[in-house]
């Protein structure tokens, strides 16, 4: 309110320099002719859009920020998903991981951000081999977003496996993603032994969505 009436203020103050600029115009009998947009006039819809931009910027920022947090959130739940359906089907484990080069798994944990894959994991080995099937990469586009995968005891892990039944037994938890906005804008996919997949959800109102009773944190 305080911002629309500033930019009432600013309208009114150019119209009344217009007319005083109007009758002086007069006072000098200047022909009369057909005019554009007059000085004033230019100067008071650049104020007005001035403020309008310094109101509407920032919510345009969040606004592709949220958008992008979003899309990442659900491909992840997308490939979890999707490789539990393979892992059945296939009859044979699948792994989910961290990758850094698009072809292996990497293992340090913090490759998340770059990108994952899921292959059919023939000998059970939890490493890609020769003639395994990668069958989804999807890679991290969001600027700043930082991805962690951590298993029930909070530890970080760099894989997630699903059983030919579907489950992922002693292999579950939950994925975290944060940007620079911290754990208020950050959201998390949880996923359980029985090889299920969900979205966290903030169930105290604290505006942070919880995982394992807690809310998440952001590095």
């Amino acid at each position: 309110m305080v911002l629309l009436s500033h930019v009432k203020g600013i309208v009114i103050g150019m119209q009344q320099l217009a007319i005083k600029s109007k009758y002086s115009k007069a006072a000098y009998c200047l022909p009369d002719r057909e005019q554009g947009f007059t000085l004033v006039e230019l100067m008071a819809v650049v104020a007005v859009l001035a403020v309008l931009l310094t109101i509407g910027a920032p919510t345009f920022v969040d606004t592709i920020k949220n958008s992008r947090m979003r899309a990442e959130t659900y491909a992840i739940r997308a490939t979890l998903a999707n490789a539990r359906s393979e892992a059945m089907a296939r009859r044979m484990p699948v792994v989910v991981c961290e990758t850094s080069n698009s072809t292996s798994c990497a293992t340090n944990t913090t490759s998340w951000n770059t990108a994952h894959l899921a292959f059919a994991d023939a000998d059970n080995d939890g490493v890609v081999d020769t003639g395994e099937d990668i069958f989804q990469l999807k890679e991290h586009n969001a600027p700043g977003l930082v991805v962690t995968f951590r298993d029930p005891g909070g530890s970080a892990a760099s894989s997630v496996r699903f059983s030919s039944r579907g489950d992922s037994l002693n292999r579950n938890g939950n994925f975290t993603l944060c940007d620079d906005r911290g754990a208020t804008e950050a959201s998390a996919v949880i996923l359980n032994n029985a090889g299920a997949v969900r979205f966290a959800t903030d169930t105290n109102d604290d505006e942070i969505v919880e995982v394992g009773g807690s809310n998440v944190v952001c590095p």
